[in-house]
């Protein structure tokens, strides 16, 4: 703190003769200079004591060169006749310590500048704690906000890792910790306790870190901290002596070229008052002293890069960052279990979710598997309109939360299927095996049936031979109807089982139908009773008459329905906003661009949904490239992408999709043979 006294030439007059002034003491015929010069000369806080007249004080006044600095501080000790009745309305008058007429002596002056000098020594101090308390004042509101900003932050962060960074970046914005370390308590399966070294940074020096484990005990400052749930203040970690409960350990530092020396550690404590991590801050660089004035983002603004730094810019954590540091572990702690449960929550549900799917599916080997790789799929063709940068997907983005959407629409898209009888699943042909057996069966006795109709012909013309009658020409012709028709019996089981088959032929099966029934007009079958048996029953005929695939219209309808009982389902589940598309995309996933689909027989691409449409080419491609459907055999990869372009064409599929599936060479990502049941 520089001390000066400046003194007019007309003011020496009053002044003892040789005084030996007590510090740098210039004379000046113009006083207005040399408070110029006072102004302007080197840094920090200036003491000056005016020696003037009374007239050299009002044209000081009247001229303004008397506005100092805020870091100049100033007493007017006036000599000499003439005080002017206008000085007890100068804005000076305050700073004027004594005023004389007649000449000082030596003590007197002496006297009166060490009273000047004390003065301002006590405004000089009244002013830094003033301007401390003003600090104060200001951080602590800024802390508030900060506080506020903090629990809406935590609030709103869904990633585990995000989620460690707000909170140990919050926690430094607040403190002006240059450095700080998160440590999270685990639970071992054996029910012991460890804190893992979860996430670390540094303002002023780029430190590498490595997540690691540390036993959970008292040999560590963060070990203490977390099982005694005490907030530790240390005001400089290298003068922790052998009787404090903590020693420091200072080979980071000297690793790194680093020096740790203020620190606060604070536990995180959850509802339950359980001790789950410790918030550990290192270095604080906010000086409220008064010194200077904080602006709240010392943390950021302050670097420290040199030992002198260490020691001059750093400074013990104020002790009301204790409880408010506490409020803020509080919270973090708080976040942290939400956040923890919350994925426990999804991950329990996902796994239900799965399980669920995979029960349904292991009623039916056949389609086992098919919903997670229907998902599969849906998850890599949204990544690859993700990275697509031009054409039709280049505003098109999905964000993790819409593929995880997309993910659970997919896996559940089947889920109707529950409520549909088992059997139509596993038809793999027309007829049901057992209705197939009885047709056979039928057939087999109508080959009895006429078979004894000539044997008893034939023995009634035995009984005319034995007569002596001639039958020979009946008999000849009896045997030629019984191989004609028997072999036509014959003839018709054979078509009949070929057009059980499931596969595209090129007769039509009406047609065929319709023949054999004709045919078997002519042929009498009765049972023992005498009552005529249909050996073609009508819904015999309806299934076999199916054109294509093993499905009667209303069996078709049925398995068609499965959609809405998905529907129905998905929509009862509580989903969050993130995954309120869920049942709509279920819903629509067998719709078409051109009207076609079901169950609504909507068309467009406004009223069907993006990821329904991808979840149509998912499940096509899938059923088509699997290996194990009853009613087909699989269908080559050329001849599977060679049907999804014609259904694109005939706009069955969405073209621009279907483009996408192809070129990204979706159907690699998935082995059509993965997720069957005992894979999952």
């Amino acid at each position: 703190m520089e001390k000066h006294i400046l003194i007019s030439e007309k003011s020496k007059a009053g002044l003892p003769a040789h005084y030996n002034f007590p510090c740098d003491a210039t004379a000046s015929a113009d006083i207005a200079a040399s408070i110029n010069a006072l102004r302007g000369s080197g840094h920090g806080v200036k003491l000056a004591v005016l020696i003037l007249t009374a007239d050299e004080l009002s044209r000081l006044e009247a001229s303004g060169e008397h506005r100092l600095p805020d870091s100049v501080y100033f007493r007017i000790i006036i000599t000499g006749a003439g005080i002017h009745e206008s000085l007890s309305e100068s804005p000076l008058l305050a700073n004027v310590a004594h005023v004389t007429s007649s000449p000082f002596s030596a003590a007197e002056l002496s006297f009166h500048l060490k009273k000047a000098f004390s003065s301002m020594d006590l405004e000089v101090k009244l002013a830094a704690e003033r301007n401390a308390y003003q600090n104060t004042l200001l951080d602590m509101k800024q802390d508030q906000e900060d506080l506020i900003n903090i629990g809406r932050a935590l609030s709103i962060e869904k990633d585990p890792d995000h989620l460690f960074r707000l909170i140990l970046m919050l926690s430094k914005k607040i403190t002006g910790a240059d450095a700080g370390s998160i440590y999270i308590v685990e639970v071992l399966p054996d029910g012991a306790k460890q804190l893992r070294f979860k996430y670390s940074h540094t303002f002023s020096k780029e430190l590498p870190y490595e997540e690691f484990v540390m036993p959970l005990n008292r040999n560590s400052i963060a070990g203490y901290v977390a099982v005694t749930g005490m907030i530790l203040n240390i005001p400089d970690v290298y003068m922790l002596s052998k009787s404090d409960p903590v020693a420091f350990n200072s080979s980071f530092d000297r690793e790194h070229n680093y020096r740790s020396k203020s620190m606060i550690v604070i536990p995180m404590r959850n509802h339950l008052d359980d001790i789950i991590g410790v918030i550990q801050l290192i270095n604080s660089k906010e000086d409220d002293s008064g010194n200077s004035r904080m602006t709240g983002n010392e943390a950021f603004e302050i670097v420290l890069s040199t030992p002198q730094d260490f020691e001059r810019k750093v400074v013990p954590f104020a002790s009301r960052y204790e409880s408010l540091m506490e409020a803020v572990a509080g919270q973090a702690a708080i976040a942290i279990e939400n956040n923890r449960m919350m994925k426990q929550i999804q991950m329990q549900f996902e796994e239900f979710v799965k399980a669920s799917v995979t029960a349904i599916e292991s009623r039916d080997a056949a389609t086992s598997g098919h919903s997670f790789r229907v998902a599969e799929i849906c998850k890599q063709m949204a990544l690859a309109i993700n990275g697509e940068e031009d054409g039709f997907f280049k505003d098109v983005r999905f964000s993790d939360m819409a593929i995880k959407e997309l993910e659970y629409a997919a896996l559940l898209h089947d889920f109707g299927k529950v409520y549909i009888d088992l059997a139509i699943f596993q038809k793999s042909k027309k007829l049901f095996p057992k209705e197939f057996e009885n047709l056979m069966m039928r057939f087999d006795y109508l080959y009895r049936c006429v078979e004894l109709r000539f044997l008893m012909e034939e023995n009634r013309l035995l009984q005319k031979a034995r007569g002596g009658i001639d039958v020979s020409a009946d008999f000849d012709k009896i045997n030629a109807d019984r191989t004609s028709r028997l072999g036509r019996i014959r003839e018709i089981k054979s078509t009949l089982a070929t057009l059980n088959e499931p596969t595209v032929t090129n007769n039509d099966p009406e047609d065929v139908i319709r023949k054999v029934h004709e045919e078997l007009d002519s042929l009498d079958c009765f049972d023992p009773d005498g009552h005529r048996i249909p050996v073609i029953t009508d819904s015999e005929r309806m299934n076999l008459e199916i054109r294509r695939g093993s499905l009667n219209p209303l069996e078709r309808k049925e398995i068609e329905s499965h959609v809405v009982h998905t529907y129905n389902f998905v929509s009862r589940i509580p989903w969050p906003p993130e995954y309120r598309n869920i049942p709509e995309i279920a819903l629509k996933h067998h719709e078409k661009p051109d009207g076609t689909g079901y169950p609504g027989g909507i068309s467009g691409e406004t009223d069907i949904p993006l990821q329904a449409r991808m979840m149509a080419i998912a499940d096509v491609y899938d059923a088509l490239a699997a290996t194990d459907r009853p009613y087909k055999k699989s269908v080559p990869l050329e001849k599977t992408i060679s049907i999804l372009e014609d259904e694109a064409r005939n706009n069955k599929l969405d073209a621009e999709l279907v483009r996408l599936f192809i070129r990204h060479r979706i159907y690699e990502s998935v082995d059509r043979d993965s997720f069957k049941t005992g894979v999952v």
